[in-house]
């Protein structure tokens, strides 16, 4: 299904949004990182490009967001851009899950130390932050630590993701999933909070998970109606979204 122009514009303009809020929120160092998006109903994706005239994930602006198809190739976009190395990473999610509606690879650095030192995302906390639901999932890491530069590696670090919505990457970065680019964005979020809570934790000394009665309670999924305190389920994801746009004054009403 070919987007028309302002839908075009408006994704490519999401897409530049969760880049410079990831960017202002330190999630990522220097130009490394990539977001990106499924065209629905095509083997394609856009995805913020590469190359000679590439910007920081900081800096993202739509211009910036290049189309390339499942080869890996380039399909549309201004020249000075070209797809990312690790195209593959995207286009092997999107090929493995047909509800992958988004994808976003970064640099964090304690995620990045956890798995140089091999020290496990324990569920530390829960009332504190929305990270605890990831850590109850499990996050685990793949193993390899260079580029997703071609089929044979995107198609097993696919495999390895499985059904997972996030992993680390040894001595690399991460990768995590959603069904849409704010849904991606926001879990990106709280995976970096998660596991700057559980570098800090390490540094102070010897961090212990939550009390079973408490990690039973956050196994339950929760609930997308709830009538008292945060909206729970899109809404509740869209508030989030809303909020890390105003705090990085990238809110648009």
């Amino acid at each position: 299904m070919a987007l028309t122009v302002d839908e075009r514009r408006e994704i490519s303009e999401t897409i530049a949004r969760s880049c410079r809020i990831m960017g202002k929120l330190d999630m990522t160092h220097a130009a490394l990182g990539h977001v990106s998006y499924r065209v629905p109903g095509t083997e394609t994706m856009l995805i913020k490009g590469k190359g000679p005239n590439e910007v920081g994930v900081r800096y993202t602006r739509p211009e910036d967001v290049i189309e390339v198809d499942f080869n890996a190739n380039k399909v549309a976009g201004p020249d000075g851009l070209q797809p990312p190395s690790e195209s593959y990473l995207h286009l092997w999610l999107y090929k493995t899950n047909p509800e992958v509606q988004s994808v976003i690879h970064i640099h964090p650095r304690p995620a990045v130390l956890l798995t140089i030192c091999n020290k496990p995302i324990l569920p530390i906390y829960a009332a504190y932050g929305t990270g605890i639901r990831l850590a109850v999932e499990g996050v685990e890491t793949y193993q390899r630590s260079i580029t997703i530069h071609d089929d044979q590696l995107g198609e097993e670090f696919a495999g390895f993701m499985v059904n997972r919505k996030v992993a680390l990457m040894r001595g690399h970065g991460v990768s995590v999933t959603g069904s849409s680019i704010e849904d991606a964005t926001v879990r990106a979020i709280a995976l970096d909070e998660l596991t700057t809570m559980n570098y800090q934790a390490y540094l102070l000394g010897d961090p212990q998970p939550i009390p079973d009665i408490d990690l039973a309670e956050m196994q339950k999924p929760p609930d997308p109606n709830r009538t008292r305190g945060s909206s729970g389920g899109d809404a509740g994801m869209r508030a989030t979204w809303r909020y890390y746009s105003m705090l990085t004054d990238e809110y648009q009403s």
